[in-house]
């Protein structure tokens, strides 16, 4: 699902690239009340006006302005190649809301503002971003694909989670399938605890074995039942380190480690209700059960 943010939270990303200057691209400028000077690549005055409380879906870049121009954020470089901006009034004179007021869908404008106010007044940094100085300005691109009101997004959002919510159920119910599949695929017969964890020991550690409350160093690889991995310290060459029993990871994790000794290796198979249950994370979806691959390099 799309997340509605803030333009403030568009400064959390900041690229060192280079760019080329936009401006002028063609003479339809026009002023704004309030003076600001709006160079618009397309036009489509018989489209509709977005309004304020509309939630805008826009692509935007904005750049530094000086002798060599620096890209400082592009949402194309979002995992959805553009971000959502609920419309709101202008705040004050030089207000980037000022010139979206005045966007039709199918819009896009190139346009100046002063970085101390964007920065300022619109992010709410205290102090500007390396590489900005003050009283500079910025040059913006911002193009409007598409609107609606806050009652068809809450429709869209209303029906995208109960999809979301039949496929949690339809999950749900293949998971102790989806179980009983892997194990018999891999002849593993072990016994789970009474949380469902199996623990298929492969290397039997000759240290120490750890207790509630030790940071313990861990290499691990993760994956879906499918085979599909998501993640792994092994082939970032990091370890992974936490506190056993303090909740820092899943419980299916902390109640297998702790059954390891230094030095020993084992494959951690973990139901959903000891993962990440009906909500899920990142790739692993709702009641997903996990194989992880683990090694307890180090008890503190």
């Amino acid at each position: 699902m799309k997340k509605i943010i803030c333009l403030a939270q568009l400064i959390t990303i900041t690229l060192s690239l280079s760019a080329s200057n936009v401006e002028g691209v063609n003479d339809k400028i026009e002023k704004t009340k309030n003076g600001v000077s709006v160079n618009w690549v397309r036009r489509n005055p018989d489209a509709a006006l977005v309004k304020v409380s509309d939630i805008a879906e826009i692509n935007i870049s904005y750049y530094t302005k000086g002798k060599k121009d620096s890209l400082i954020f592009d949402s194309k470089n979002t995992p959805q190649k553009a971000i959502l901006v609920q419309i709101k009034e202008s705040a004050f004179k030089g207000d980037i809301m000022e010139i979206l007021t005045l966007m039709h869908l199918g819009d896009s404008a190139i346009f100046n503002l002063s970085a101390d106010s964007f920065f300022f007044k619109t992010v709410g940094v205290k102090e500007l971003p390396k590489g900005i100085t003050k009283g500079s300005e910025l040059q913006f691109f911002v193009g409007l694909k598409d609107f609606k009101t806050e009652e068809q997004m809450r429709a869209m959002q209303a029906q995208l989670e109960e999809q979301e919510k039949i496929k949690g159920q339809e999950s749900q119910m293949k998971e102790g399938t989806i179980i009983k599949e892997y194990l018999e695929k891999n002849g593993i017969t072990q016994t789970p605890t009474a949380s469902g964890l199996i623990i298929v020991t492969k290397t039997k550690g000759n240290g120490v074995k750890p207790a509630k409350g030790q940071k313990v160093t861990v290499h691990y690889t993760g994956t879906l039942m499918d085979g599909t991995k998501f993640d792994s310290s092994v082939d970032r060459g990091d370890p992974f380190v936490f506190t056993l029993g303090q909740g820092q990871v899943i419980s299916g994790w902390d109640e297998g480690i702790a059954e390891l000794e230094v030095g020993g290796s084992a494959t951690l198979i973990i139901p959903s209700s000891i993962a990440y249950g009906p909500r899920g994370t990142g790739p692993i979806g709702p009641y997903s059960p996990l194989v992880f691959e683990v090694q307890l390099l180090k008890v503190e």
